[in-house]
């Protein structure tokens, strides 16, 4: 199996060599404005260039908020003739309230990109945070293009869910 990247004798190394060797991070700065529908929207942070026919690492680890009746909706953004599958965790879609989510029910399975996965918060509020984590390796075809993060409510409710900062997206390219 090859490596990426590619180091052959004689090869320089320099700082393109040594940062493909080593994870990305994307961090978001700032809260997001609290979204109040259920339609999934790019995140304008969580996202980040990808070159045709390369392999990635992926993971995404948010933070949210948002009341438990509005939940939170994922899906990946992918280029053209990208194929694979990503990985959820994250508190799953039948939780009742409970501010200390002692009892959470969990969501753990696989689903394609375009496919919307449905959160709920179990702590029921705009102000006390859970979190989900979404990862995939991903194949990119022959169409570069960006990985992003989309994400609405579950449910429309006027009280918006939010992704607060310091959730980020780490990726590597790995072929």
């Amino acid at each position: 199996m090859s490596q990426f990247p590619d180091i052959a004798g004689a090869t320089k190394v320099d700082d393109t060599l040594l940062t493909a060797m080593i994870d990305n991070y994307v961090i978001k700065p700032a809260d997001a404005t609290p979204r109040t529908v259920a339609t999934l929207v790019n995140d304008p942070d969580l996202t980040f260039p990808v070159v045709a026919n390369a392999l990635y690492d992926v993971t995404f680890r948010f933070r949210w908020a948002g009341l438990q009746a509005a939940g939170l909706r994922t899906a990946w953004s992918v280029p053209s003739g990208t194929t694979g599958n990503r990985e959820v965790m994250g508190p799953g879609s039948a939780n009742v309230a409970q501010t200390d989510a002692n009892t959470t029910e969990m969501r753990w399975a696989v689903h394609g990109y375009a496919t919307a996965v449905l959160y709920t918060n179990p702590r029921n509020s705009v102000s006390l945070q859970t979190w989900t984590e979404e990862k995939a390796l991903v194949a990119v075809g022959s169409t570069a293009g960006s990985i992003t993060l989309q994400w609405g409510q579950n449910v429309a409710n006027a009280t918006g869910s939010l992704i607060v900062a310091q959730s980020y997206v780490k990726y590597r390219r790995i072929g």
